[in-house]
């Protein structure tokens, strides 16, 4: 029996654009309005790769590792500057999660 596992378990994400051989890792985050979004340094290469509505195939992390990472297709729904609310120096991406077969 194949237990599913909750979107909201996942710690960290990871996605891989332009460059074979870079990818791209973070801890995922959440606030009261959003429920995925990751920080991002203003001088990281992921930004040059990025843009509103890509979709990116990423790859999600669960804290507990005895569980199989999953990869699945996500919306980027918006970069902000994060400095107006407390992450001086970072960008804030909005991921949203794609459901496939729903």
């Amino acid at each position: 029996m194949k237990m599913e596992q909750d979107d909201n378990m996942y710690f960290s994400a990871e996605f891989q654009l332009d460059n074979p051989g870079i990818f791209y890792q973070f801890k995922l985050r959440k606030n009261e309005s959003e429920q995925f979004f990751a920080l991002v340094t203003k001088e990281s290469r992921a930004l040059k790769s990025l843009k509103s509505g890509d979709l990116v195939p990423m790859i999600f992390h669960y804290q507990d590792k005895t569980i199989p990472a999953v990869r699945k297709p996500t919306r980027i729904k918006y970069i902000l500057d994060g400095t107006p609310i407390g992450f001086k120096d970072h960008f804030m991406i909005g991921l949203d999660i794609e459901k496939v077969g729903e």
